[in-house]
């Protein structure tokens, strides 16, 4: 175990004991999560090798969604199913931006806020769309994600949507949007934040939000994606993982004491792909870290229009739309053949030869259930 996972196991204790009663239960869950993951405590699977007798024990994971070592296997389930339902056509990265001053609001009320934040962008994209000076269509169909880290950890809630460049009119025919822009930020920009007031205005606080914090910017950042593989792809570790991978914590102290203790942090510089190491307390780590955690039963992802599965239109239907306005040829399938695969047989760490089950050894302390993560 490393990165990460060994600084929460390490000190997770240490911080629950002192920050705990400011800490929220689902924050408590999910850090008690993660300390258990591959633990023996939640129950292991026993192996034994063929051929040399080697006994191996592997403990379960503890698949959590906020878990920097699980959910890889679900990461590219989701985005090969994602990038499957990909139409012909070119897309838009667009991302929604809270300001800092809601940030705070966002902290106390994160449910509220993400869910308004989210609904708030789609309305925006799908109102903006409607207008012929823009795209001119009733239908627009696309995917939404909520990240709410920056590079070093902090606080930052925006929403990143991944929509195609176009959309289908009142006749039922494919419209694209210009090449360089589905709608003007500026639009969005505008509509996003008048939006997202509207749907706050009902809630207890909403009096005590500055009244400057609805004139300032509600930064909209909208950039052609091509194909729209590199952006699914872009967004899928923040779909199942949590906030910062095991590999960017690349040194710890040896203390034992959580006050004592600090570590390295590898942040990517902005607009390159290199890493600069940053030195941080674990305490303010595991704090940032925690920033993070989701509230129970929310959604991280969700689908809107013709990209819902919901939808009475259907993403064949549409693809076909989108061919015969592009003029490209495409094919569908009609049926898919169904290849039964032989289970792949683990192999001795000892000889390599092949391992036989022999059984799984239950949790000896029960762990409270995480939330399931988004479809």
């Amino acid at each position: 175990m490393k990165g990460v996972s060994m600084v929460l196991k390490r000190y997770g204790d240490q911080y629950i004991a002192k920050h705990g009663t400011r800490m929220t239960a689902q924050q408590k869950k999910v850090l008690r999560a993660v300390m258990a993951c591959r633990e023996d405590s939640l129950g292991t699977i026993q192996y034994a090798c063929s051929g040399c007798g080697e006994v191996t024990h592997v403990p379960r994971s503890c698949c959590n969604r906020h878990c920097p070592a699980c959910q890889h296997q679900r990461q590219q389930q989701w985005l090969a199913s994602v990038q499957e339902n990909l139409l012909p056509c070119q897309y838009f990265l667009i991302t929604f931006t809270l300001p800092a001053g809601l940030r705070e609001f966002a902290m106390a009320h994160p449910k509220v806020l993400y869910v308004a934040m989210m609904s708030a962008a789609a309305q925006a994209l799908q109102q903006a769309a409607t207008n012929p000076r823009h795209v001119g269509v009733s239908e627009t169909g696309f995917t939404s994600v909520l990240h709410t880290w920056g590079r070093d950890l902090g606080y930052h809630p925006h929403v990143h949507v991944v929509v195609p460049a176009g959309g289908i009119d009142a006749g039922g025919v494919w419209q694209s949007s210009r090449a360089s822009v589905f709608v003007p930020e500026q639009i969005l920009e505008r509509l996003f934040r008048g939006k997202l007031k509207d749907k706050l205005r009902s809630e207890s606080y909403f009096d005590s939000i500055p009244d400057d914090v609805w004139k300032g910017r509600f930064v909209v950042d909208s950039e052609a994606v091509g194909s729209g593989e590199f952006a699914v792809a872009y967004l899928a570790p923040y779909v199942m993982r949590g906030a910062v991978a095991n590999r960017r914590v690349t040194q710890c102290d040896e203390s034992t004491s959580l006050e004592g203790a600090s570590l390295t942090l590898q942040v990517k510089r902005s607009g390159t792909r290199q890493y600069k190491p940053m030195q941080m307390r674990v305490e303010e780590f595991i704090r940032r870290w925690l920033q993070h955690v989701l509230p129970a039963g929310f959604h991280r992802v969700r689908h809107y229009g013709f990209a819902n599965a919901r939808s009475k239109r259907s993403l064949e239907e549409v693809r076909w739309l989108v061919a015969v306005s592009l003029e490209r040829q495409y094919e569908l399938a009609c049926s898919q053949q169904i290849v039964m695969a032989e289970p792949v047989a683990m192999q001795c760490p000892n000889c390599g030869g092949p391992m036989i089950n022999l059984g799984y050894t239950p949790a000896t302390t029960p762990l409270p259930q995480p939330a399931r993560a988004p479809p």
